[in-house]
């Protein structure tokens, strides 16, 4: 394997000096937009290359969960210096959440209704693609139909089987999958780790199977209730906060917070402090109440739910967005909601948090008294720099650099050089020495600009030599790479290995993996343990399109064909 780390960074310094790049990594007064790309570029590069991991990445990680469960432990909101403001504040945010959890009466006694209760969950029941305690595998049919149903208590198990009791189709499977594979109790997640930054990796737990289902079956609760009372739709609400943070950088109106470990940071007694007890009766139920870590050690969890946890995204979104009314109320701040036309005057997606500039202070100290760390390296409110869900800016200028993750096979360096390709046409700066030593050893597949990233080296069309025109659509025929995907056929008995020819002694279960949308074409996609490719042909009509969802600007597209041609020394 090449030594892209050792040497890519020194063909990027000459790429980057050669367009006037001055060497530093640290923002000063006065620095152009330009030069700000540049320095972002070079401090992003490899900062979450994964090739050459250390298991020290896993140990910081490990250090550092059981430091936030331990501050979750000791939680104490009671506090003698806080202020008055702040009281005021914290009381309209808890007032917030009572309210969040309470729907207006529709009968005629005026009595509230309770938003999450265990009916709601039932109907919201869910699994994700990851990995659970309890099953053979990571598909639906596996999960419902073949596993153990693995839970945390024997309650959780009781509230699964009435959830689905009305559900001919769900308990048909439930009973075969009972008799044929039993049930399981189990203490808790177990934690792992997934990459991050060179320097540490991320911290994940797996759920048991029936613990997901409630879990999924909240988030989907908070989720539509977050709608509905905050105007924060979590399917659009990332280019909303990138939006606010743009307009904040070239303003000042907004600034942006970040937290350190946001998800593990939520303590069970912050929870019990701030919502109704009904509420927190749920979370308790459907949360695993310990983990256990890659040595077998058994850590009991003080957090109310981790990364794995799928209600642990809408319920910090809940939180901080109540945190941010608390301050706009006590600062006498107007709220404004986002919806389909507006951006309003707050934005929160999980821990990222935008506010009035004048209201940044107090919901960063509010955030601290509620045992959060504000990470002062990714927050801020002066200046001109501004970030939020995965976008940079400079005095409104987009200057997030490129992130490369992995360079172990011809796809990850494909998608590098596309991706450098983007953020030089972008930024008019040319990275030739970089680009170059990347394409040693790849096969130059030319592809249009909206294939995939991993599928070959993005050209314009007037750089294709030969192009071959298809006779049935009228577009120009290429080559790609395509990634396979094993998909088993829930028809085609004899070539499932045995564990999946077990779907058929549970039938049921592949009419309700069918109905709840799991299938492709009458197939179930299996992960594969390494990435395999094949070249593959097809046509394209429109080479040179470059969708306006990208955001990239009406002059992009020539300012792209110009860059990859110099790039790639055409």
């Amino acid at each position: 394997m090449r030594d892209y780390a050792g040497i890519l960074p020194i063909y990027l310094d000459l790429d980057l000096l050669s367009a006037g790049w001055n060497g530093t990594i640290s923002p000063y007064p006065g620095m152009d937009d330009r030069t700000f790309a540049m320095q972002s570029l070079r401090k992003s590069f490899l900062k979450k290359y994964q090739d050459q991991k250390s298991n020290e990445a896993d140990l910081r990680a490990l250090d550092l969960f059981l430091q936030i469960n331990e501050k979750c432990r000791t939680f104490d909101l009671v506090n003698p210096c806080t202020s008055e403001i702040e009281a005021i504040a914290l009381g309209e945010a808890k007032d917030y959440i009572f309210r969040f959890f309470q729907r207006d009466p529709e009968d005629a006694l005026g009595i509230p209704e309770d938003v999450l209760t265990l009916g709601q969950i039932g109907q919201n029941f869910g699994l994700g693609n990851g990995a659970n305690i309890g099953s053979p595998g990571t598909s639906f049919l596996q999960k419902v139909g073949l596993g153990t149903m693995a839970a945390t208590s024997s309650t959780l198990h009781y509230f699964y089987m009435e959830a689905i009791s009305e559900d001919a189709l769900w308990s048909d499977v439930e009973s075969v999958r009972r008799v044929k594979c039993g049930t399981e109790l189990v203490r808790g997640s177990r934690l792992s780790f997934v990459p991050k930054t060179t320097e540490i990796s991320r911290t994940i737990c797996t759920e048991p199977v029936c613990n997901m289902l409630f879990q999924k079956g909240i988030g989907a609760v908070l989720e539509k209730r977050l709608r509905e009372v905050s105007g924060i739709d979590l399917s659009t609400q990332p280019n909303k906060n990138r939006l606010l943070a743009r307009l904040g950088s070239q303003t000042g109106e907004f600034g942006t917070i970040d937290l350190s470990s946001a998800s593990d940071s939520m303590s069970l007694g912050l929870v019990r402090e701030f919502f109704p007890r009904s509420v927190v009766s749920l979370l308790e139920m459907a949360r695993s109440p310990l983990t256990i870590l890659p040595d077998g050690t058994k850590v009991e969890l003080h957090m109310v739910s981790s990364m794995g946890n799928a209600y642990t995204f809408p319920l910090q979104t809940l939180f901080f967005s109540a945190i941010v009314y608390g301050v706009y109320r006590a600062r006498g701040i107007k709220l404004e909601r986002p919806s389909r036309h507006s951006l309003g005057n707050f934005a929160v997606f999980g821990d990222d948090i935008i506010v009035r500039k004048e209201a940044y202070d107090l919901v960063c100290r509010l955030l601290s008294l509620c045992g959060f760390s504000v990470n002062i390296d990714k927050s801020f409110n002066e200046g001109l720099f501004r970030e939020s869900c995965g976008h940079d800016y400079y005095h409104g200028y987009n200057v997030r650099g490129v992130y490369i993750k992995t360079l172990k096979d011809v796809c990850d360096r494909y998608s590098a050089i596309n991706r450098l390709n983007v953020w030089s046409a972008q930024h008019g700066i040319l990275l030739t020495n970089t680009i170059s030593y990347l394409l040693k050893g790849c096969r130059l597949l030319p592809i249009p600009f909206d294939e995939m990233d991993t599928a070959g080296v993005k050209v314009p069309f007037a750089f294709l030599r030969s192009p071959l025109k298809c006779k049935a659509t009228g577009g120009f025929r290429y080559r790609y790479l395509h990634i396979l995907q094993d998909f088993v056929s829930v028809t085609d008995v004899q070539r499932h290995p045995p564990l999946l020819r077990g779907w058929f002694n549970n039938p049921s279960a592949i009419m309700l993996g069918a109905l709840a949308g799991t299938f492709r074409a009458g197939k179930v996609s299996n992960r594969l343990q390494r990435r395999l490719t094949r070249i593959k042909a097809r046509c394209s009509s429109r080479w040179d399109y470059i969708p306006p969802d990208l955001g990239l600007g009406q002059d992009f597209g020539n300012s792209w064909k110009t860059v990859v041609e110099l790039n790639l020394n055409f």
